[in-house]
C-alpha cells in the first residue's frame, strides 16, 4: 500500500481545511487549475523528444556506460563488462538488461546505454513510450474551468434562489486535524518499538 500522493495532497490542503466546505473546494479547483496549467505549458514548450527529468537520468546513466567494455553476443545482444569486471547481458530488441533496472522502470541503465552507442543507435529511442513528450502533454490535455454560476437559471430551470449549502447542524467538539489511518496502517509508538527491539 501506498499512500504518498494521498499524504502530498493532505500538505496541499492543511491551510484549506480550515475554510467552508465551498471554499474549500474552490480551493482545491483553483489549485489543481493552476498546477494543470503550469504543467500544460511546460509541456508544450518542450522541444526534445523526452522529458526534462528523464533526459537527466538518461545523461548521468551515459556518463557512468564510457567506462564499459562491450562484446558482441549476436544480432542485438550484447555482454556488457564493468569496471568492477562484473558482467551483464543486454537485449536491445526486447529491451531488457540482467542488472533489472532497464525493463523494471523503463528507462535504458548504464549498460543498455554502452550497446546504443557502439552499434550507433540512439538512446531517445530505448526510452519507454510513458516518458516521451506526447505523452508527457497528453496527460496534461484536460482543462479545469470555474463553476459557470452560483445561482440562477445555469444550474437547472426550477433553481431561482441563490445555491447555498445544506443546512446541517455541526457535530459536538472539536473537528479532526488528524488523518484518519488507512486500512492496513497502524499506528505505533515508540515504546512499542522499544519493547521490540533487542536493546
Amino acid at each position: 500500500m501506498d499512500s504518498n500522493i494521498a499524504e502530498s495532497w493532505n500538505g496541499v490542503l492543511k491551510e484549506a481545511r480550515e475554510y467552508p466546505l465551498i471554499t474549500m473546494f474552490e480551493y482545491m479547483r483553483t489549485t489543481v487549475m493552476s498546477w494543470f496549467a503550469l504543467r500544460r505549458a511546460k509541456s508544450t514548450r518542450e522541444q526534445g523528444t523526452i522529458t526534462p527529468n528523464v533526459r537527466k537520468l538518461v545523461e548521468e546513466n551515459f556518463d557512468l556506460s564510457t567506462a564499459m567494455v562491450v562484446r558482441d553476443i549476436a544480432d542485438l545482444e550484447y555482454q556488457v563488462q564493468d569496471p568492477t569486471g562484473e558482467c551483464f547481458t543486454v537485449l536491445l530488441g526486447p529491451d531488457t538488461c540482467t542488472c533489472g533496472e532497464y525493463q523494471l522502470i523503463g528507462i535504458p541503465c548504464m549498460h543498455a546505454l554502452a550497446c546504443s552507442t557502439r552499434v550507433g543507435f540512439p538512446s531517445d529511442a530505448l526510452v519507454a513510450p510513458a516518458y516521451r513528450v506526447p505523452t508527457w502533454r497528453q496527460g496534461f490535455i484536460g482543462k479545469i474551468y470555474p463553476v459557470p454560476s452560483v445561482g440562477g437559471l445555469e444550474l437547472g430551470s426550477g433553481t431561482r434562489a441563490p445555491f447555498l449549502p445544506p443546512a446541517v447542524r455541526r457535530p459536538p467538539g472539536r473537528p479532526r486535524k488528524v488523518c484518519i489511518l488507512s486500512r492496513g496502517e497502524y499506528k505505533v509508538s515508540y515504546s512499542t518499538i522499544y519493547e521490540n527491539s533487542n536493546y
